[in-house]
């Protein structure tokens, strides 16, 4: 197996699909679609005995998910993987030429896949440069993108290049796709990422991993903020009926009466709006409260069993990772000449 990574828009759909032109939804919209990981399974001898697959991954910054949520998403198949035994070959992270610098979304995405990978697994991975064909033609344009990709080789990709992984640039090519999986393929052995020994090995909560701790200690005070929130529009809210009390007692009316229930009305909606806050918080912070590992395995020992004793790990083993995640596969005939 190997996985195909980046911040969403750097262009992971594209690779896959060029490896299987339609086999993988592509967004072209300005929001970024709602698209689970998929997959892309590649035989490589006539005889389907050889096979890599290729796994298309959410992105960070996405239009409807938070960040936690995606890394639970990833740590899911993650352990899937593990579980089911499926070799992981390597990891292709995909970054795009069009980024002036490594801001935002990107640099913490970057930050979160050196943690998920672990430094001994660093051989096993590609960075890859991509969007060229955005670049112009004048000298100048492929000057300016050339310049980018010596900024990410010499400073925020340095680390990781010292330690083993290998630097590319994607074209855009079928034939550039298939030479970095035929590379992972032929030249890596087989290597387990440091989340992967946490999640199913050491039965940690992704939270308690070390890529998830991050995501947990944020969780934590984004949920304390808010509630102080709560706590504070509902001292708020009380003293602004009090005053409405008080006030109507004593005969207050007109715009002074319209002014306080203004308030109240403020108060009301802002108090609505925290709640919610503090709900979509929650309900994330249980996705990565979860025993992905331990959940895999049941899962896998599941959906194996329903071959009644025939499972071929060859043939089935992508089968199986896909119906656990109910994920799309499509499987490629490529046949290595």
């Amino acid at each position: 197996m190997a996985l195909v990574m980046g911040v969403t828009g750097a262009g992971k759909s594209t690779f896959i699909n060029t490896l299987k032109p339609g086999s993988v939804h592509v967004g072209h919209d300005l929001e970024s679609t709602q698209a689970p990981p998929q997959a892309v399974q590649m035989f490589l001898d006539e005889e389907e005995q050889f096979s890599v697959t290729v796994v298309d991954t959410p992105g960070f910054d996405d239009t409807w998910r938070s960040d936690a949520e995606i890394l639970a998403d990833i740590t899911e198949y993650l352990a899937t993987q593990y579980a089911l035994k499926i070799p992981l070959k390597g990891i292709i992270y995909l970054h795009p030429i069009y980024e002036n610098r490594m801001k935002g979304s990107a640099r913490k995405y970057f930050e979160m896949f050196r943690l998920l990978c672990g430094d001994q697994a660093l051989k096993n991975v590609m960075l890859v440069t991509t969007r060229w064909d955005t670049v112009g033609q004048a000298p100048d344009q492929v000057g300016e993108a050339l310049r980018r990709e010596q900024d990410l080789l010499d400073n925020w990709w340095k680390p990781m290049l010292k330690q083993g992984a290998n630097a590319a640039q994607f074209k855009g090519t079928k034939g550039s796709a298939e030479a970095m999986v035929l590379e992972l393929v032929r030249d890596r052995d087989e290597v387990v990422l440091d989340v992967q020994r946490e999640l199913v090995d050491g039965q940690k909560e992704v939270g308690e991993t070390t890529v998830g701790m991050p995501f947990m200690n944020q969780l934590d005070s984004d949920i304390a903020k808010w509630k102080r929130v709560l706590v504070k529009t509902d001292e708020d809210l009380a003293l602004a009926r009090e005053m409405e009390t008080d006030m109507r007692s004593q005969g207050w009316r007109g715009d002074a009466m319209k002014d306080v229930a203004d308030r109240i009305g403020l108060l009301k909606e802002r108090r609505r709006e925290a709640e919610k806050v503090v709900k979509q918080l929650e309900t994330t912070q249980k996705k990565i409260q979860v025993k992905v590992g331990e959940k895999a395995k049941l899962q896998v020992a599941e959906k194996i069993s329903a071959f009644g004793g025939k499972f071929d790990p060859v043939a089935r083993a992508a089968t199986v990772f896909a119906a656990v995640l109910n994920i799309t596969l499509t499987v490629v005939q490529f046949v290595v000449m």
